[in-house]
């Protein structure tokens, strides 16, 4: 669905997060995983080196990849902004790191075991877990991974790299997203523009987003057993783990604040300490939720309560408060 207005656009971004080759798709247990979009894009992409002709390019782009679209890949299209020309553009501009990326994108093949394992754990953690589609697909270079209702949609191009099994923690964090109070309810939240409105001015400020993407990250982290920053020590949970009483001196400042998307806290950098760092209102929702369920005796209860609270800014506020967070 593309925004037709102001309105509709911001409450799409609010809503939308910002992740086997030769088998079209792997059902388990009403999870379908689809692979069959990348062999596809490949096909496409090396029949486009092998012209200069523009014409001929976009041909084979458009009868090799976008013709042939799964339905996951017809819907990112649509989130996303995909389109042949776009298509064709990208790849001209991108040859060498395609081809670098190739055998990494097209490893998810042999990761669909770990992956479906992994969303079985989810489930065992999250009783009430709903079930949805996981698409692979090649984007245009915007997304590495988005969500819609229960569908999660990762663009390998973007997302993949050469860390074994690269794919798991990235679907695992957009399906906790798939989980959450938002994609549960949007459908109906976005039926019409008086709810659209209502969510809006209940959902301005900037702590309950970092909530949002703080507690996928931090679900995430029990289902897979292992520290987020073990697994990833260049990331930001690392780096906020090492400087966090700054980081939450100046998160402060600004949770209670309307969101400034250029003020570097999410899908932007922020400098802390004359050092820069993506994404660190990630860290600060991780360690909130992180606190909130250390504290709790019904630890299934918490995570529970957790996944399905609507986070509205009063919302966040108490839950802020109820974690008992504060470095200091």
């Amino acid at each position: 669905m593309q925004p037709t207005n102001k309105l509709t656009r911001k409450a799409i971004r609010l809503f939308s997060t910002l992740f086997g080759c030769f088998v079209s798709f792997v059902s388990y247990a009403q999870i379908d995983l689809h692979t069959e979009d990348l062999p596809r894009f490949y096909e496409a992409f090396d029949s486009v080196l092998t012209t200069s002709d523009t014409a001929k390019q976009l041909r084979f782009i458009q009868q090799l990849y976008v013709d042939k679209a799964s339905t996951g890949l017809k819907e990112f299209m649509v989130l996303r902004g995909g389109n042949t020309q776009k298509w064709r553009k990208y790849i001209e501009s991108n040859k060498a790191d395609l081809v670098k990326k190739r055998p990494q994108i097209l490893s998810v093949l042999n990761q669909k075991p770990e992956i479906l394992k992994k969303v079985a754990v989810l489930k065992k953690l999250y009783p009430d877990f709903r079930y949805g589609n996981i698409y692979f697909c090649v984007g245009i270079g915007n997304s590495g991974g988005t969500i819609r209702d229960r569908t999660v949609y990762i663009g390998t191009e973007v997302a993949a790299n050469a860390q074994p099994d690269w794919s798991v923690y990235l679907v695992i964090h957009e399906f906790v997203h798939t989980q959450q109070y938002e994609q549960r309810n949007f459908n109906r939240l976005m039926s019409d523009t008086t709810l659209v409105s209502q969510y809006e001015k209940t959902h301005e400020n900037l702590l309950g987003q970092c909530l949002k993407e703080g507690m996928a990250d931090f679900v995430t982290e029990l289902v897979l057993g292992q520290r987020l920053d073990q697994l990833k020590p260049d990331g930001y949970i690392a780096f906020g783990l090492q400087h966090e009483q700054p980081i939450w001196e100046a998160f402060r400042k600004e949770m209670n604040q309307p969101i400034n998307w250029e003020g570097g806290w999410l899908y932007n950098v922020r400098k802390i300490e004359g050092k820069e760092a993506r994404d660190l209102g990630y860290f600060v929702g991780y360690q909130i939720c992180k606190r909130y369920y250390e504290k709790a005796r019904d630890k299934k209860k918490a995570l529970a309560y957790m996944i399905g609270l609507d986070l509205t800014d009063k919302n966040s506020e108490k839950f802020l408060a109820a974690s008992g967070y504060n470095p200091e």
